[in-house]
């Protein structure tokens, strides 16, 4: 069972990591990030009530509160990431924005007493490394942009962290349901205080929207909900990371980007970091289902 929770993480973080091209094009078409935030959301939450329409009668009280929780953390994601990225440059972003493998080690540590393995710290040592080689570049300074983008880390890493113990105690699907809802509506107050106002839609941006709506948000935040029931928070940090992997690989097929040396090399330190937390990080998931 623990396969096939890292199987459809790892599936998750191929389909997020193609949902970074479809939102740099919708950029460039002129939506402001709080638009495409809104878009994605809007049909991701639509896609799912279709889906699960009768799940909603069968939400308990808990399940509203924890995928509240949750999707107050993941609009707290998406709002500073985007925010971050307009004061720093992308490598800065996306460098600080992907180091949630190690961090949901401490918190977890701090807030569940679930202390990792020196070799999952290794792993998490390693996932940094690795993604810092993927994304940085010689230019990398901090700044609010930095901080801002430092703190989307943190909350998507508190977002894992309590998925982790949100899925052992209530319905995977029932959580995304509410955690998109409630996304869905914060998206809506941020555009319509920031601007409503967009560039008409084309073939090409309703392609775009129905990809990252669809695949890269629904998709994935069932497969990381339903997925993580079978493997720990600290392990399910590392695999999401791939992400950058995977975006990397899909950029440079798509849209034009250039890998060096460095970038091969992260590749290669991040699935090294994944090979090396799978055995320990799945003895730790007996732990926590035996305590819960």
């Amino acid at each position: 069972m623990r396969n096939k929770g890292d199987w459809m993480l790892l599936i998750a973080a191929i389909l997020g990591g193609g949902g970074f091209i479809g939102v740099k094009y919708l950029l460039d078409w002129g939506y402001t990030p709080y638009q495409v935030m809104l878009g994605r959301f809007i049909i991701a939450t639509v896609c799912l009530s279709l889906i699960y329409f009768k799940r909603y009668f069968q939400i308990t009280k808990k399940e509203w509160k924890m995928g509240g929780i949750l999707g107050v953390l993941l609009a707290a994601t998406f709002v500073l990431l985007t925010v971050g990225l307009q004061y720093t440059t992308p490598s800065v972003n996306a460098f600080l924005c992907n180091t949630q493998a190690a961090i949901v080690p401490f918190i977890c540590w701090v807030a569940f007493r679930q202390k990792p393995l020196p070799s999952g710290f290794l792993a998490a040592f390693l996932t940094l490394f690795g993604v810092a080689l993927l994304s940085v570049t010689e230019d990398f300074k901090l700044d609010i942009g930095a901080v801002l983008s430092f703190g989307a880390a943190v909350a998507f890493s508190m977002q894992m962290a309590f998925m982790g113990k949100a899925v052992l105690e209530c319905d995977s699907v029932n959580i995304a349901l509410v955690e998109h809802l409630v996304v869905t509506i914060i998206s809506f107050v941020i555009t319509a205080m920031t601007g409503m106002d967009m560039p008409s839609l084309n073939g090409l941006a309703v392609a775009s929207y129905l990809n990252v709506g669809i695949f890269c948000t629904a998709i994935y935040f069932v497969l990381q909900s339903v997925g993580q029931k079978y493997t720990s928070a600290n392990k399910t940090a590392i695999i999401i990371t791939s992400e950058s992997i995977f975006a990397a690989i899909i950029s440079i097929l798509f849209y034009g980007e250039r890998m060096g040396w460095r970038g091969v090399l992260g590749c290669g330190i991040i699935f090294a970091a994944m090979l090396l937390a799978e055995k320990p990080l799945g003895k730790t998931v007996d732990t926590e289902e035996k305590i819960s």
